[in-house]
């Protein structure tokens, strides 16, 4: 009776610790910094990447990932001509292939990770900034991109000024956001 209580005793601590350690593993923190590369991009500030055991698989697939730029927010379909040159900008900036990292966010709205992209360490979405190829998504600048936080007004501010892109002072994007 004491043989049998002490081994379930056993197995339970054992069974404690792998479900422990499978939390721990399965937290943001193991996919940050992740080096992968671009499979397709869905619009300006959406793309899939392949990535093997991925946290929030696509669609079923667990070797695909569908990644929402942190940060960042771009025109959507039918908002012309912002959504077509946002999404042929961030395809020249991530074609086919590259190999990326990623700094996963932790966030999985809409089924999908959120993360800031870079390409030979440079963020890819600050650099869409930068050009006015998106806005600031400001609602979760804070949370998802603290360290950041001002290269990225600072980026929105300088392509406001110089009327880039969305900010283009002929037919500025009529939807983007702006922070307070």
């Amino acid at each position: 009776m004491i043989k049998i209580r002490k081994i379930s005793l056993i197995l339970a601590f054992i069974s404690c610790g792998i479900f422990i350690l499978s939390s721990i593993l399965n937290t943001p923190q193991s996919f940050a910094n992740q080096q992968t590369s671009i499979v397709n991009i869905v619009d300006g500030d959406t793309v899939d990447i392949a990535m093997p055991q991925c946290r929030v698989p696509w669609k079923g697939n667990a070797q695909l990932c569908r990644i929402r730029l942190a940060c960042i927010d771009t025109p959507e379909r039918g908002e012309k001509p912002f959504f077509d040159d946002s999404k042929k900008r961030i395809s020249e900036l991530l074609p086919i292939g590259t190999r990326i990292t990623i700094r996963d966010t932790g966030d999985t709205s809409y089924n999908r990770m959120v993360a800031e992209i870079f390409k030979d360490n440079t963020s890819i979405n600050l650099q869409m900034v930068r050009e006015g190829q998106a806005a600031l998504f400001c609602k979760y600048l804070n949370n998802t991109c603290p360290n950041s936080k001002n290269a990225y007004l600072n980026a929105q501010n300088t392509a406001k000024q110089a009327g880039l892109g969305i900010w283009n002072s002929q037919q500025p994007w009529e939807k983007a956001p702006t922070c307070k």
